[in-house]
């Protein structure tokens, strides 16, 4: 391969490329100039290509797989050599999906960050390994809450369809197939893949639930989207297959079957519901998947309105009873048993009680695997071991294609398990995560910075999962597994047969100032890298924090085809997402202002944050302004209502031109508050037009329990712990002495 030159660093903000907007102001038109150069300032990727054992595999295709602008490396193909490297040279800086392909080989989509900056003239994946097939092993991929109804239909609800919606009367079919575009090959390499239908699916559905708060369905010609997607079958075993009573399910029932997909979980009465056990044997491996729901009311108790079905003859969800467990494991022995139930609290992060005791029952009981959702939100990977060996349970999927657009609904993943029968049994020889983020109701692969901080945050989920039920010290049986990114995916490992971990400190001292040192952040060694131990020379309090805002690096984190989406901030002509100046990475926020403005422009946070009252916060972030106006930060809290309750200046700075500085603000939500939005203002200028760029944003929530720092604190990991700050730090001193341990994660 040839040597890829670097261009000097000092001359990429010069070739960086502007953000076109619908209505583009004079000043912003100065910056078009420098798009075109960015554009054709190809970049180089390479990577290499091994199977599970590390070792070289030649002769593989690397495809590349490409959306909208960046369409013009679609189809572009790469083989490997003898030492399984491969190169794609003159690539337009857009990012891309890799689809990697082998005889004898499951395929892969990996996603590759192509939005580097411009002096990258090169970039690396890294390896890419590749899984092998043999008789005896099966992939499954599970995806969650799926629907495409409601806002896909009608977007701002008004009942009347406008052509921005995202599926219409006239394309139903080839709309949903649209939808499911950025996400369709990754599941095509499944031997099969299940979905939670979580709607009635109906041309004409009757009369609604008469008690539900919620009720929607979706057209048959949508499933279109499903099958397209290589979607094999699907779980109805939910609270909203119920939403148009007895007809509905009826019509559910057919419509999936009509579009050739299997289905369970739901029927015209219980008995029947028991007997819809998906019953399939690929690959030489016997699977068995079935629908439960642990959702039996909503709105009524009365035996008529019951979401679940009843015998003889009231049809709805199979409820996720003892007994009906007990049948779904007798009637399906010798076979890879899969449950996968419907149950949780909405908009959590970790399961209830309820779902955390039947999780450990159905793997006692014999399951393979656990998959669980309707939460609408991820939640971590948990094992429970019956005995012979630790086994995974998906505690909740999160949404797939779902009509919300909260802040925690918008991340997901699709649960890639390779199940192997054994001498023993069966055994889910690998899961592995692939991480989606549903933008504006469509799923999307992430890659980059996005897919590391995503994969940290479900090892967080995962290593922090408590080992107890709530009110109790007494451990379950339920525990978290070990997440880690992992070669362009997540891994879940069971234990230390599966991967290796190295810990290595780091020393270094801080400035004191009132008894406080920090907020520091912690550097990582590489992607894989987590924060698991604290340790300081002189008595001190030491809090840990993690970013929660999530999107305030301003990069653009999906592979879509598009660039500077700026995705989760409200943006127009005077406040938008540029690259012309950045402090971090190749994006970053501007404010334009100018002296014939009369008022502030404000650039917010489009969803809320949740968090919790009393809860210690950090804003930190960085800024700098070409002849700027007043620049203010500001927090706005929210009660569980959505009513505000508080709005508070973080941080401001005069007006004037400065090189980018950090600003910090630590502050605490008050009693009442269940979320937080941020916004940025600057205001209008002294003469002439004035431009404030912001950057590389945290929302640091802090762990609510300082520890003895003195002593030595250690951390569950991986994790996502990123800062640290300290406080009643004894002895006067102007420093403070402080050691981090690092730990690095690796496969085997």
């Amino acid at each position: 391969m040839r040597r890829i030159s670097i261009c000097p660093r000092m001359l990429w903000p010069a070739l960086c490329v502007g953000l076109f907007v619908a209505a583009i102001s004079d000043a912003e038109a100065n910056t078009l100039s420098i798009q075109t150069p960015y554009i054709n300032t190809k970049i180089a990727l390479a990577g290499t290509v091994v199977d599970r054992q590390g070792l070289p595999i030649a002769g593989a295709t690397v495809q590349v797989l490409a959306f909208g602008a960046g369409a013009a490396n679609a189809g572009r193909t790469a083989t490997t050599d003898g030492s399984g490297a491969f190169e794609l040279e003159d690539l337009d800086r857009r990012s891309v999906l890799l689809k990697v392909t082998r005889a004898g080989y499951y395929p892969e989509i990996i996603p590759a960050d192509l939005h580097r900056p411009a002096y990258e003239a090169s970039t690396r994946v890294g390896n890419l390994t590749l899984t092998d097939k043999k008789p005896g092993r099966v992939r499954l991929m599970f995806v969650g809450d799926t629907m495409f109804g409601r806002r896909f239909t009608d977007e701002d609800q008004d009942g009347q369809q406008e052509a921005s919606d995202l599926i219409r009367s006239a394309s139903r079919a080839a709309d949903a197939e649209k939808v499911v575009r950025y996400v369709a090959d990754a599941l095509a390499s499944a031997d099969y893949a299940v979905a939670n239908l979580e709607c009635t699916v109906s041309a004409d559905p009757g009369p609604e639930h008469p008690y539900k708060a919620y009720t929607f369905y979706s057209h048959p010609d949508t499933l279109a989207g499903l099958t397209a997607a290589g979607v094999d079958g699907v779980s109805l075993g939910n609270n909203h297959v119920f939403d148009y009573l007895g007809t509905g399910v009826y019509d559910t029932i057919n419509a999936v079957a009509d579009h050739g997909l299997d289905w369970t979980g739901a029927e015209m009465s219980e008995t029947a519901a028991l007997d819809t056990a998906i019953r399939r044997t690929v690959s030489g491996v016997p699977l068995s998947l079935q629908g439960f729901s642990a959702l039996r009311t909503d709105g009524s108790q009365l035996s008529d309105y019951l979401l679940v079905a009843l015998d003889p003859a009231k049809p709805g969800a199979l409820d996720a009873s003892d007994d009906n467990f007990d049948e779904f494991f007798a009637a399906e022995e010798g076979r890879f048993r899969v449950p996968m139930i419907h149950g949780g609290q909405e908009f959590s992060s970790y399961p209830i009680d309820a779902m955390r005791e039947r999780f450990v029952d159905l793997v006692d009981g014999g399951a393979g695997l656990v998959v669980a959702h309707h939460t609408h939100t991820m939640h971590g990977i948990g094992l429970v071991d019956p005995g012979d060996g630790p086994r995974f349970v998906l505690m909740s999927l999160g949404n797939f294609i779902f009509d919300q657009s909260t802040f925690a609904t918008t991340q997901s993943f699709i649960a890639v398990a390779d199940v192997d029968a054994t001498a023993y049994g069966f055994d889910v020889a690998r899961l592995e995560l692939i991480p989606v983020h549903v933008e504006n109701y469509v799923p999307k692969l992430l890659a980059g910075r996005a897919l590391e901080r995503h994969a940290r945050q479900l090892g967080h989920l995962s290593s922090t999962l408590p080992l107890a039920p709530s009110g109790s010290s007494q451990p379950d049986g339920l525990r978290g597994a070990v997440v880690f990114p992992w070669r362009g995916r997540v891994v879940a490992l069971r234990d230390s047969s599966q991967y290796v971990s190295h810990a290595s400190d780091q020393s270094f001292s801080l400035p004191v100032h009132g008894g406080a040192a920090g907020p520091v952040a912690f550097t990582r060694q590489d992607a894989t890298d987590a924060l698991v131990g604290v340790k300081t020379g002189a008595a001190a309090k030491v809090e840990v924090g993690r970013d929660i805002l999530l999107y305030g690096s301003f990069e653009d984190v999906d592979v879509d085809g598009d660039y500077l989406e700026g995705f989760g901030w409200d943006q127009s002509e005077y406040r938008h997402v540029q690259s012309k100046q950045a402090y971090g990475g190749v994006a970053a926020a501007v404010l334009v202002r100018t002296d014939k403005h009369e008022s502030d422009v404000e650039m917010p946070l489009r969803r809320t944050v949740p968090i919790a009252g009393g809860t210690k916060l950090t804003l930190r972030g960085h800024v700098r302004a070409d002849n700027g106006g007043t620049f203010r930060v500001m927090t706005r809290f929210y009660d569980a209502d959505g009513d505000a309750i508080g709005s508070h200046e973080r941080y401001s700075h005069a007006a004037g031109t400065y090189g980018w500085r950090q600003f910090t603000a630590s502050f605490t939500a008050p009693a009442g508050a269940t979320a937080i939005r941020v916004s940025f203002k600057q205001a209008p200028t002294q003469a002439g037009e004035g431009r404030v760029y912001v950057d590389e944003v945290a929302l640091i929530q802090w762990d609510p329990k300082p520890a003895d720092a003195k002593a030595g604190v250690s951390l569950p990991g991986p994790n996502d712990y990123s800062y640290l700050r300290f406080s009643e730090i004894a002895g006067g001193g102007a420093r403070l002495a402080v050691t981090v341990t690092h730990r690095i994660y690796a496969a085997k």
